[in-house]
């Protein structure tokens, strides 16, 4: 969680979090982290800041499962994290398999409580596909003062290693991805 002067970014995992905390920084932010454990990523019910303008990013499904693959085969599996422990393969399609059948529409469910219930959720939702767009649409919206072409200028960050470790889908298994995150991809109009 970052604390900005009239607005919090609440970083949901590979969403473009890293990139979209520095590229803050840069633009000449003056912000905090919060955080209880450097691991956790805290979502609306944690935010101390309820007063504050909240604002997070959403990602497609069929591309957030490729870069969880491919950040956890570039840096390490998470020995304390239950889907890590349970699905980590060194083979991109037996990894989605085991966590489509262990943990079906896992990050549909786990976004939409990070979020907050429709009566009360975070007030704006980026997408990860419309970055540094909807970075600078967050920023305004909130009322920060900021350097917008810092923002726009600053390079990719905390990218993993995709020609080392490509992760394609076969057709079948990339309709059961959507299938089984139907509710985001339907709740941001992705397909």
């Amino acid at each position: 969680m970052l604390i900005l002067q009239n607005s919090v970014f609440l970083h949901y995992p590979k969403t473009g979090g890293t990139w979209v905390r520095n590229a803050i920084a840069a633009s000449g932010i003056n912000c905090d982290n919060f955080a209880i454990d450097e691991n956790i990523h805290l979502g609306l019910k944690e935010c101390p800041y309820q007063d504050k303008f909240k604002f997070t990013f959403v990602r497609h499904p069929v591309n957030l499962y490729r870069s969880y693959w491919q950040y956890k085969m570039t840096h390490g599996w998470d020995e304390k994290n239950p889907l890590d422990i349970n699905c980590q393969s060194g083979c991109f399609q037996e990894f989605v398999r085991r966590v489509l059948d262990q943990y079906p529409g896992c990050y549909s469910k786990s976004f939409l409580d990070f979020i907050g219930h429709p009566d009360h959720e975070i007030e704006f939702i980026g997408r990860n596909e419309n970055l540094v767009e909807d970075l600078i649409t967050a920023l305004r919206n909130a009322g920060e003062t900021f350097d917008e072409n810092a923002i726009k200028t600053f390079p990719r960050q905390n990218v993993s290693n995709q020609s080392k470790f490509p992760a394609n889908y076969s057709s079948q298994l990339e309709s059961e991805v959507r299938e089984a995150e139907s509710i985001i991809i339907n709740m941001f109009k992705y397909d």
